[in-house]
């Protein structure tokens, strides 16, 4: 799978990368030689998220039902100058609390609109099914097995067409490799992830973000991120906390291939947190 980096695309997967979604809650290795560490009891928490903004200006604004459970999610291009909606996203759960469907309406965009279907077996997630939404009404895309390790992580999206992504994890639960592969390629490394930090993740208590991260590539890890390469590009970051121990701001530092100046993206996050 060939890749050529664009800016704006590279702020959102930047974004993706930096904010890893914590799919799985607190799965403990069944091996007592690779545990996951406790999440501090500090970091027990109800905080979700608000609004993110880059650079000052608004990328994802989040609106909640009277339990706190998502319920509709704007994207916006994330930039100081006319910034416009993007996508609009409703999320929408069965009577066990269970995440049951998502709908994406991309704004401005024709016959860009779909729907996904999560299948369960048990509490995990057994398959996504994307529908395209059109004036007839929604047709089906593909299908999506999600496959697990022995840890309860999420390893692989395998798609019907033969698609993959794959994903690596560390000792402590953290994902170590992002990786693709085609149905006529082999794997392609996207990102790497060499160090995180000892906080919470801020999607931790927000399934509906996580889902959507997880079809974008971006799959579970409880930490944040400190020092990873996407797409050939190396980056450092950097955190504000809040008293939970969940990133209110984070500056990213990098420099990408065309341009060997230090760049610098700074990312805040409003919360509501019990």
């Amino acid at each position: 799978m060939k890749y050529t980096f664009n800016k704006t695309g590279f702020y959102y997967g930047l974004l993706g990368v930096l904010l890893l979604a914590a799919l799985i809650d607190s799965c403990r290795p069944k091996n007592g030689s690779d545990v996951e560490p406790d999440v501090d009891s500090t970091a027990i928490s109800t905080c979700i998220p608000l609004s993110e903004r880059v650079n000052g200006a608004l990328l994802r604004s989040f609106e909640y039902d009277s339990t706190r459970r998502l319920v509709r999610m704007v994207e916006y291009t994330g930039t100081e100058q006319l910034n416009k909606v993007t996508k609009r996203y409703t999320f929408e759960y069965n009577r066990n609390a269970q995440l049951t469907r998502i709908r994406e309406t991309n704004v401005g965009v024709r016959d860009r609109n779909f729907i996904y279907e999560l299948d369960y077996d048990g509490n995990n997630v057994s398959t996504i099914r994307p529908y395209r939404v059109f004036n007839s009404g929604p047709r089906p895309e593909d299908t999506l097995k999600v496959v697990y390790d022995n840890n309860n992580r999420v390893t692989e999206l395998q798609s019907l067409r033969g698609n993959r992504t794959k994903w690596e994890y560390d000792s402590a639960g953290n994902v170590k490799k992002w990786l693709v592969r085609t149905a006529a390629g082999s794997d392609s490394l996207i990102a790497e992830y060499t160090a995180y930090d000892d906080k919470v993740n801020i999607y931790t208590f927000s399934k509906g973000i996580q889902f959507v991260n997880l079809l974008s590539g971006r799959a579970a890890s409880k930490r944040n991120p400190t020092r990873f390469t996407y797409l050939g590009v190396a980056s450092e970051v950097s955190y504000l906390y809040n008293e939970k121990r969940v990133p209110t701001e984070a500056i990213v530092k990098f420099r990408t291939p065309s341009d060997t100046t230090l760049r610098e993206t700074v990312y805040r996050y409003e919360q509501s947190c019990k």
